[in-house]
């Protein structure tokens, strides 16, 4: 499932959970910027889509894969600041050095 968007959104394509989680730990990883998450989130879905072009041609499966990527890429854009920034304060935890007395 998909923490930081609180929705469910299945259109049989399992792979596109891939690209949530990767989303994900790209939230949960200390420093990385929220839009370079974003840009390789929605570059993910876009790869998906063209796999489904190939593998089943079908114009309708790949008109609801570029809606699932809108829906998806425009939920992470608009409500994803304050995940991106709750997982950036839980993963950027200062470790506190011992200092040694003189």
């Amino acid at each position: 499932s998909y923490k930081h968007v609180f929705f469910q959104f299945d259109i049989g394509i399992p792979s596109m959970t891939k690209c949530c989680n990767k989303h994900d730990r790209c939230y949960d990883t200390c420093g990385l910027e929220k839009h370079d998450c974003d840009e390789q989130f929605q570059d993910c879905l876009e790869t998906i889509c063209r796999n489904v072009q190939r593998t089943l041609g079908l114009a309708q499966s790949v008109q609801a894969c570029e809606s699932a990527v809108t829906l998806l890429f425009d939920a992470v854009m608009h409500l994803g600041c304050k995940p991106y920034l709750d997982s950036q304060r839980d993963s950027c935890v200062c470790q506190y050095e011992v200092k040694k007395e003189l």
